[in-house]
């Protein structure tokens, strides 16, 4: 197991590798990182977020400013978080867990403007609901068609 505050957030570089490859069942539910960074990088309104543990590349999301938001939350000061994966090597050792908790000082830091992260989560993907609600995020009871199916929408207040 990796300690909770060995687990941290940056912005991406694009010094920063981060490639690797997820099953396909969890693939299903996100995309993949390499995917989201040729998508994304250089557009202001998404912002791509590297997770650490020891130093080596554990995961990554995306904190999105764009008008999708706005399918998930009526706060205009709420970033969607969207992409969200752990490197399989570093599954099952608390980045996930990790990575989340650290989520609201994050922001606090780089992101002061906004007080809320939402989020879409498939129906069907019960192990990303569950680690969601331990994090603290809560069912705000909104539902979202996807292109994977019905997403509920689920946000974590930020003080």
């Amino acid at each position: 197991m990796i300690r909770k505050s060995e687990v941290t957030l940056h912005c991406y570089t694009k010094r920063t590798d981060v490639s690797y490859d997820l099953p396909a069942d969890q693939q299903e539910f996100t995309m993949m990182p390499q995917d989201l960074i040729k998508r994304d990088a250089g557009n202001p309104e998404k912002h791509l977020i590297v997770i650490r543990a020891r130093g080596e590349v554990a995961g990554f999301f995306e904190l999105d400013e764009s008008e999708d938001r706005k399918r998930y939350s009526d706060n205009p000061k709420a970033l969607l978080l969207r992409g969200y994966s752990v490197n399989p090597k570093f599954q099952g050792r608390g980045i996930a867990t990790g990575s989340l908790e650290a989520l609201p000082a994050f922001l606090q830091k780089e992101f002061e403007a906004f007080d809320e992260v939402v989020l879409g989560v498939n129906a069907r993907n019960i192990a990303a609901q569950n680690l969601y609600k331990k994090a603290g995020f809560e069912d705000t009871g909104r539902r979202v068609m996807g292109k994977k199916g019905e997403q509920f929408a689920m946000c974590l207040k930020v003080k």
